[in-house]
């Protein structure tokens, strides 16, 4: 008696963009203090993100060119961090989001926070 085992492999077209692993503040939260707005991705899960086009936007406005990026020393590099330090930001409901390219595409991630009143 002969058995014969057969595996059968689906695979799919559509690529698995790089991931954001964190965003800071949390999603949601209500920190007592923001000292930074940033997030961390990892770039090789799916399809390779471009660490050059991170940008990061808080309330509307492209904070890149004040921003801190750091990245592993592989290349391309695997991870990417972007952390802004933002002066003054006023009691209320704020917005971050991070944009980057990967498999030709624009990926955005938003997130928001709330600082609160005194």
């Amino acid at each position: 008696m002969r058995f014969a085992l057969a595996a059968v492999v689906l695979a799919t077209t559509a690529a698995i963009p790089a991931q954001v692993l964190r965003v800071f503040p949390p999603d949601g939260s209500t920190p007592a203090q923001v000292g930074a707005v940033g997030a961390e991705l990892d770039l090789t899960r799916g399809q390779a993100g471009d660490a050059s086009s991170l940008r990061l936007w808080v309330d509307g406005v492209d904070v890149t060119a004040l921003s801190r990026v750091t990245q592993t020393r592989d290349s391309p590099p695997s991870f990417v961090s972007i952390t802004y330090t933002p002066t003054g930001l006023p009691p209320g409901l704020h917005r971050a989001e991070v944009r980057f390219d990967a498999g030709g595409s624009t990926l955005t991630h938003a997130w928001t926070f709330t600082v609160p009143g005194s």
